[in-house]
């Protein structure tokens, strides 16, 4: 199963790109989905919007795509709260006035806009009954609004929805009776909760509490446990240091309370996993989303003993989270997440021979796609073995998770027959001795490496903006350097601040490394690295000097990640 999870690839609404995407994962063997949180009222714009009777339509015309498949469809009902921002630009609505985590001002609700959304919950439930989806799940973690009200970090009224544990849940108790008066006692009406993850937050041990209370009344089917909230973002969906099951701890204190069907979820990336969570009885369904935005046929793959052939999730967050934040969810692997109508690798016509530049993760995904579409491929690598850039980040330390995305692209040009040339540099020489119909040029860019030995005293001078001087200064730090960090502007400024460089960051602090802002500050006895990158570009004149269809693709245009650099090696793999 797939937990809840924001795309915006409907941008609001329903639409054939957003059910696309579902539909891919049915068909690739999913049992239940939820849908992206959606926002019942307008005090929340949300990624998801059902704020009208329009819903209706568009639940059956995603139904009648997902029916056929045996998929079964639950809708996550939510407000985001403080964590959210209200159509009309206003302050974000929550239990108590204060500030967002970034410090914006917060409005605190009425006693009458308490009813109104709580109106609005039911309503929305209503409408996903008339859409025929199969079930609900009410939004009551990471912060948001209903938790907002039951924490007493960020509830500090004073009235009948303040104060003590009862007046507390006391908004949660009539979101739940307004929903299930709505829908009936047969509708399928679940919750997410979980801990906030912060010392002064609700605890796993509150949330056990609340879903003891709510099992009792008869009020919910199941609760789907999570972790993580607004003030602790990057525990959420936990990167590539965080291990599977990470939120293992803190789940089973709520699973255990309860006699209902429970979730858990937390960076699972295989079947085998999951089993040992169910075996253990943890829990009796576990999510695997991160896995499933990266292969959609994960689960036939697996079944069908194609699991080398599963391309792995790396839990780099750059894509569907980042994504999100740059307008819509993609994914750093699969770039046709969320594209599912488009990106197809449509049979070559007709096959031709194409001669691929640079063994890095564009060039591996250019030849994979090439290759699949039937061409006949030849992959020339100047180095001994192949992975480019993503094999060097692999490297550095709790980022070992991009070596598997490596190892899966060689395997599937092994499996699909494409002849690599290692150590063989791609001069025009050796291209016009392969007599290619396209050339596509994915060399690269020089910079960004990690240091053959560790100096006394470092400061690693951020040029790039990526990753790779936070990782290359942790790596310092385990290699016994003294370490400073700093940059002319803002320190990892390409990757995303919550989920990647705020932990990082803080991580490094912790340890010592010593965070210069302001410009490039450096200290006499200090030894200078600076991460900086440029294309690899001293090849193409020659290789255009052939007369043979170009291309280019990666760092060799513009330097980047290797987000970029994979949907750039999918898209040429796509074109040529």
């Amino acid at each position: 199963m797939r937990t809840a999870h924001g795309t915006n690839i409907g941008a609001g609404r329903v639409n054939d790109d957003l059910i696309a995407y579902h539909e891919a994962r049915a068909r690739g063997g999913v049992g239940l989905t939820m849908l992206e949180a959606a926002s019942v009222h307008w005090s929340d714009t949300g990624t998801l919007r059902i704020h009208d009777e329009a819903a209706v339509g568009d639940y059956q015309h995603l139904m009648d795509r997902l029916r056929p498949y045996g998929m079964r469809v639950f809708q996550q009902l939510g407000h985001l709260g403080l964590g959210g921002v209200p159509m009309d630009g206003s302050p974000p609505w929550s239990a108590s006035a204060g500030r967002t985590p970034l410090g914006a001002p917060v409005h605190a609700m009425t006693v009458d806009e308490i009813a109104e959304v709580t109106d609005a919950w039911g309503r929305a439930a209503g409408y996903c009954r008339a859409g025929g989806l199969d079930g609900v799940e009410i939004h009551m973690a990471h912060g948001f609004l209903l938790q907002e009200f039951l924490s007493a970090r960020t509830n500090q009224r004073t009235d009948q929805y303040g104060g003590n544990w009862d007046n507390r849940m006391r908004f949660i108790w009539e979101v739940l009776r307004r929903v299930r008066a709505e829908v009936g006692p047969e509708f399928v009406v679940g919750i997410r909760t979980g801990a906030e993850a912060v010392d002064d937050g609700l605890s796993e041990q509150d949330c056990a509490e609340m879903v003891r209370e709510l099992e009792a009344a008869g009020l919910i089917d199941y609760v789907n446990v999570s972790y993580g909230s607004v003030w602790a973002s990057h525990k959420i969906m936990g990167g590539m240091i965080e291990p599977a099951g990470y939120e293992l701890p803190t789940s089973e204190v709520v699973t255990k309370v309860s006699h209902l069907p429970t979730i858990v979820t937390g960076r699972f990336r295989t079947l085998e996993e999951i089993d040992d969570v169910i075996d253990r009885g943890i829990a009796d369904l576990v999510g695997m989303t991160r896995a499933h935005i990266a292969d959609a046929d994960l689960v036939n793959k697996t079944i069908e003993g194609r699991v080398d052939e599963i391309r792995p999730c790396i839990a780099a967050n750059d894509g569907c989270i980042g994504g999100l934040h740059r307008g819509r969810m993609t994914c750093a692997v699969n770039p046709a997440v969320g594209f599912e109508r488009t990106h197809r690798e449509e049979p070559a016509d007709p096959p031709r021979h194409i001669v691929v530049i640079g063994g890095g993760p564009a060039g591996m995904e250019a030849a994979r796609v090439a290759a699949a579409r039937g061409h006949r491929v030849t992959l020339l690598e100047a180095a001994a073995s192949l992975g480019g850039a993503m094999a060097v980040g692999a490297r550095l330390p709790h980022r070992s998770l991009i070596a598997d995305f490596v190892a899966w692209q060689i395997r599937e040009l092994e499996r699909l027959g494409v002849d690599v040339r290692l150590r063989t540099p791609g001069t025009a020489a050796s291209i016009g001795d392969h007599d290619p119909d396209a050339v596509i040029v994915a060399t690269g860019a020089i910079g960004g490496t990690i240091p053959t030995e560790a100096p006394a005293r470092a400061v690693v001078v951020d040029r790039h903006g990526g990753y790779e001087a936070l990782g290359i200064a942790e790596w310092l730090l385990d290699h016994g350097s003294e370490v400073a960090i700093t940059a002319a502007g803002d320190l990892g400024e390409r990757v995303m601040l919550d989920g990647i460089v705020r932990p990082t960051l803080a991580r490094l602090t912790e340890r010592g490394v010593e965070i210069r802002r302001g410009g490039e500050q450096v200290m006499s006895d200090e030894t200078v690295i600076a991460i900086e990158k440029r294309p690899n570009d001293d090849l193409i004149g020659a290789i255009a000097a052939l007369g043979v269809e170009l291309h280019m693709v990666g760092d060799v245009t513009t330097p980047a990640g290797h987000l970029d650099a994979i949907h750039a090696g999918n898209s040429v793999g796509r074109l040529v």
